[in-house]
């Protein structure tokens, strides 16, 4: 079984699922969404990540380092790569470990006494289905072990329903509901989230349906219609939704990722966030605040 490429852990309460939860966000992303706050985990194989202030230019001896600027034009034929090997330093690193299943599993056992209020594990992304086979044995050890598992998932891989008798939650974005307008903006259509997200909903799994509110990709009275027409052919009983402010939490992660941040800053007026989910209400879809 192959390794699983992580380039975040670390403990968060209730907002990634109920309780105390042990987050795990794995490596690689299909999606490419220009608000994204974990850039750093979109490539599939992991990316150079710097951070200015404590980038040396004697790190790298092939000249790809001048004045605290990287040329990363140097790193797309770099095999030695001493930046983050020989010569590793705290102003430049790879954004992603290997791990085992064994190793992850072991450290899941030891955490097991942090795990109150209903908390477990929560895996995330980039898009943690991107690693699907090694994610399916992962999520069967955990509840192996009694562990409440979850995962957070943009929903687009065609075998995401395999993993539900593995999950106690299920957490799914739902970016818009016009897959050609997706496939516009993000680079590819969402046909498959919304088959999966119609499939969890009768599977018994509690869902939970995340939209994350973009200024002009998602956002005003007729985009909420939408998703609501969308939503109500869902079966209701385990559908919970969550409306997500537009932020910019990841924007300087962007530029030390080498990517720009093209995202305007437009954020989402607090009374109509307000009335958005009021119209939820009023359509019998339950709101839930993380």
């Amino acid at each position: 079984m192959e390794n699983i490429k992580i380039f975040s852990k670390g403990w968060n309460y209730s907002q990634d699922g109920p309780g105390n939860r042990l987050i795990y966000h794995f490596q690689g992303c299909n999606f490419f969404c220009p608000w994204c706050s974990n850039p750093e985990g979109i490539s599939r194989v992991g990316t150079l990540k710097v951070n200015k202030d404590k980038l040396l230019d004697e790190v790298c001896p092939f000249g790809a380092i001048k004045n605290r600027v990287l040329n990363r034009s140097f790193c797309k034929t770099c095999i030695e790569r001493y930046c983050i090997s020989k010569n590793r330093n705290e102003g430049i690193v790879w954004s992603c470990k290997s791990y085992t299943i064994t190793e992850i599993i072991e450290e899941i056992k030891k955490s097991k006494f942090l795990f109150y209020n209903e908390g477990g594990v929560t895996i995330t992304g980039g898009e943690p289905t991107l690693q699907f086979e090694p994610l399916k044995v992962l999520l069967f050890e955990i509840r192996n072990i009694g562990v409440n598992a979850a995962i957070e998932t943009n929903g687009s891989h065609i075998k995401l329903p395999e993993l539900f008798d593995s999950l106690d939650l299920l957490i799914m974005d739902f970016k818009h509901y016009d897959v050609d307008f997706h496939r516009h903006v993000i680079g590819i259509d969402n046909k498959n989230t919304i088959d999966n997200l119609k499939k969890a909903s009768v599977a018994g799994i509690k869902l939970w349906i995340r939209i994350p509110l973009i200024p002009g990709f998602n956002d005003g009275i007729d985009n909420i219609k939408g998703f609501i027409k969308a939503i109500k052919t869902f079966n209701q009983d385990n559908v919970f939704v969550e409306l997500l402010k537009y932020h910019e939490y990841g924007k300087i992660k962007w530029a030390q990722s080498g990517m720009d941040y093209t995202m305007k800053s437009s954020f989402i007026d607090t009374h109509e966030y307000e009335k958005y989910q009021e119209m939820f209400m009023k359509n019998n879809i339950r709101i839930i605040n993380t």
